[in-house]
């Protein structure tokens, strides 16, 4: 993989090379191998990163081992998978990406595109899946995320106080979040489903945080389902 950063580090480029390999490291015997890359451009960067445009794309070439499949969970990763194409015959698939994200202080807005079209062995016609999100949050202390321009990625929120006994309150932040992800097309049905998320994180400090989700999930045709979690994470 090589990646770099140009024009004062207001755009930043990558790409790789990369090989698909099974649950012992070893790379499969029929194909594999995967072409990957991403641009990003800040065209607005003002204030240390306090407000800021950032946009971006990435674009993957696979070649899988003769199958594919798609499948994922809600916005809550501790339940079982709600859409599923099941594994079906396919010698390579498209992958592209698109990226936006807006910092004015303590508000953010952010959204990210996906597209794959794959072409199947077992029949002459490709089909294609996309899904995105579109999310917004707010920091009630002030406090703005962070962003690494060097690498075009948001990096840890550091609070402007951080909590403790002597009166630090840490940093608060309201999010709300809607995802759509479609796994249909001609003859895979893989299920459509939608999520609205509101969320609310509390950050300790720069390394520590919890986190308060809720859920509604929409399956098309299938039902309905509504999820409250918390989690707490301790990074370093």
């Amino acid at each position: 993989m090589l990646y770099d950063s140009i024009l004062d580090d207001r755009m930043t480029w990558s790409a790789g090379l990369f090989r698909d390999t099974d649950d012992y490291g070893e790379g499969v015997d029929d194909g594999g191998y995967n072409v990957t890359g991403r641009i990003t451009a800040q065209p607005i960067y003002e204030e240390k990163g306090a407000r800021l445009l950032h946009l971006g794309a990435g674009y993957s070439y696979r070649n899988p081992d003769d199958s594919v499949r798609y499948r994922q969970r809600p916005e809550a990763h501790l339940t079982s998978r709600f859409v599923d194409t099941g594994t079906f015959a396919a010698d390579q698939t498209d992958l592209l990406g698109l990226e936006a994200a807006w910092v004015d202080g303590p508000f953010s807005l952010q959204g990210e595109y996906m597209f794959a079209n794959v072409d199947r062995i077992d029949s002459g016609a490709n089909v294609d899946f996309d899904g995105f999100y579109v999310q917004a949050s707010y920091f009630l202390t002030g406090e703005h995320r962070r962003y690494k321009a060097s690498s075009g990625t948001f990096s840890r929120v550091k609070p402007k106080e951080n909590f403790s006994r002597s009166g630090g309150r840490g940093a608060w932040e309201i999010a709300a979040r809607y995802s759509e992800l479609d796994l249909n097309d001609g003859s895979i049905t893989g299920g459509k489903l939608s999520n609205i998320t509101a969320g609310l994180n509390w950050y300790l400090n720069p390394n520590t945080r919890l986190m308060w989700n809720y859920i509604h999930a929409d399956k098309d045709d299938v039902g309905e389902a509504d999820m409250l979690l918390m989690r707490l994470q301790v990074d370093f």
